[in-house]
């Protein structure tokens, strides 16, 4: 392994914090044994190096003072970090290997056995075994003087993966075994040493080595905002030429949020070795990069640039979702999700991203939630989770979040969706991300949601297509935008032949005006419509946006009167039993 540097550092920053929870965990907790997850492939700085490291770099920096550090992985076996430290090691072994009685009970040449067992995993673990022992016995039962060991286990998962023990291949099962063996023993507790294990996720480690009360979890954080100015001014440090930053470093350091020190060194140096300005366009590029590197295509971040100034009528509604996002900013008030309903091409996601980008909310889009890998969705939130620690206030938008979230409820629902619905139940049922995390469920069939989910969003605002005079001031104003002008003796014409437009219809008509060189509305109308291929299924869609309502005023007045008489729910089992032949 080699150490992997970005720049020199200031010498005032703060050690890690997980390295405070490690140093914690061992003196005032005992454990001996803990599993380190999170932002596990990134630069840490090291006080011994003054300078940014990779993460088994940075552990042995700051343990190697107490302990004799060894690395453990499923590729390259047991090995240790200095030359230096395996003959001191040796040197205690020889000590163990003198008062052993029988010579089985003797270690030997550990480098020679490292070497011997390097691209054999179970031996090696057997190995570390016997040099843990032999380390215990010169310190406990000789009472000699000997550093305790601490094993850095690199890709545990690998090692130990997850599944239960009957389904687990005839080599991970010794290997899990042999490591139970270790770390349940009354010896091993009592030696002193220590075991660090690493992975991405908790998930993907066997569970039987969670469950043991020696073990601790501590999951390594991204870098915060303060680590990140840190690491950016390191870098520029000493350089002959400046970084550029477009609009500014400060909004730079904001909008990296969520990015590791190394996808920040990425950035860096393009900027150096091109002498170009680093722009927002290309930070959100490389954090969209780097997240479906991490956690696949079904997530987009965003951050949008248009606003509500952007939105052309619906303003009731859009004091209504303004109303939400401000009540959000205090955790007391806060929601943990709403449901914003309607039919298809209303325009629901446009408006929840323009309000978003007035609260200056970060936009998470997930897509295609289903389609994830079967045993993937605990990973998945795990993952998530870290991410949202990190950002500032959040919305996570679902579109279409009928088709994309299964049922706990139903027979027929295959146990990763449900697995899948039983994950995005918990985190929007989780009071500590109240207020920081608001969850956004777009859906033109609300009807079709497990009713658990529906359960977490108290607040369901529907957006109906524009009626009446509303609707007129609509089309004039957005055609307006767009440098066409309406005439009058036209407009209630083009009112008529758009009757049943949506919002995304009229967006397409005005780049049909456009495009086609002609300043008539009614010109254009004659040779293209929008398709009314789904005209009853938007009816149908408008009648159930309007049955999930928590705001009975933003209802046309026909759904009002039919809400009150109960012909509501009635039209929609007809259209429903319609729709079905």
């Amino acid at each position: 392994m080699s150490e992997t540097t970005a720049a020199s550092a200031d010498s005032t920053i703060a050690r890690p914090q997980f390295i405070n929870e490690v140093s914690a965990a061992y003196s005032d907790r005992g454990k001996s044994v803990m599993l380190l997850t999170g932002n596990t492939h990134d630069l840490f700085y090291s006080k011994k190096a003054e300078r940014f490291v990779d993460l088994g770099f940075a552990l042995y920096h700051y343990l190697s003072e107490i302990f004799t550090v060894l690395r453990l992985d499923i590729s390259t076996g047991l090995g240790g970090y200095l030359s230096d430290d395996l003959k001191l090691l040796q040197e205690t072994i020889n000590k163990a290997d003198a008062a052993a009685i029988y010579d089985d009970e003797k270690v030997g040449d550990i480098q020679r056995k490292m070497a011997a067992t390097r691209h054999s995993p179970l031996p090696a673990l057997v190995h570390m075994h016997e040099i843990l022992q032999a380390v215990k016995k010169v310190k406990v039962d000789l009472k000699k003087s000997a550093k305790p060991v601490c094993t850095i286990i690199r890709f545990a998962g690998s090692l130990f993966p997850a599944g239960d023990f009957d389904k687990l291949s005839e080599i991970d099962r010794q290997r899990l075994v042999t490591f139970l063996n270790l770390i349940e023993s009354q010896w091993f507790k009592e030696s002193g040493n220590l075991l660090l294990l690493i992975a991405d996720t908790r998930s993907e480690v066997n569970s039987r080595i969670l469950a043991q009360p020696s073990v601790q979890s501590i999951e390594i954080e991204l870098p915060d905002k303060e680590r990140r100015a840190s690491y950016i001014n390191s870098f520029t440090a000493g350089k002959s030429s400046q970084i550029n930053f477009t609009p500014s470093l400060d909004a730079f350091i904001e909008d990296t949020a969520g990015l590791t020190l190394t996808a920040l060194y990425d950035l860096l140096e393009k900027a150096q070795r091109s002498a170009t300005a680093i722009s927002r366009k290309e930070v959100l590029a490389q954090i969209n990069t780097v997240m479906k590197a991490d956690l696949g295509d079904i997530i987009e971040i965003k951050m949008p640039e248009h606003s509500p100034k952007d939105i052309v009528g619906y303003a009731q509604t859009g004091a209504i979702i303004r109303n939400i996002f401000g009540r959000c900013e205090k955790k007391d008030t806060a929601v943990p999700a709403i449901l914003v309903s309607g039919a298809n091409g209303a325009g629901k996601t446009y408006q929840l991203e323009a309000y978003a980008a007035e609260s200056g909310r970060v936009v998470i889009e997930l897509t295609g939630l289903r389609g994830m890998y079967f045993g993937q969705t605990d990973t998945f939130f795990e993952k998530l989770r870290l991410r949202l620690k990190t950002y500032g206030k959040i919305l996570i938008l679902v579109d279409e979040a009928h088709t994309q979230m299964g049922s706990v409820h139903k027979s027929g629902t295959h146990e990763t969706e449900k697995r899948l619905a039983g994950n995005i139940i918990k985190m929007m049922g989780d009071p500590t991300l109240f207020g920081k995390v608001l969850w956004a469920l777009g859906t033109s069939r609300p009807d079709e949601l497990d009713p658990d989910i529906k359960s977490r969003a108290p607040i369901q605002i529907p957006i109906f297509d524009l009626e009446g005079e509303e609707r007129q001031v609509y089309v004039s104003e957005l055609f307006a935008r767009a440098g066409i002008t309406i005439a009058p003796a036209e407009l209630e014409q083009v009112m008529v032949t758009t009757a049943n437009y949506s919002s995304r219809d009229y967006s397409f008509l005005v780049k049909e005006v456009k495009g086609s060189g002609q300043t008539s509305v009614l010109a254009t109308l004659q040779v293209w419509q929008a398709s009314s291929s789904i005209l009853r299924q938007r009816a149908m869609q408008t009648l159930i946006a309007a049955q999930h309502c928590s705001y009975p005023a933003l209802m046309p007045d026909k759904l009002k009167e039919m809400a009150k008489s109960g012909d509501l729910d009635k039209e929609v089992e007809l259209m429903k039993a319609l729709l079905l032949h």
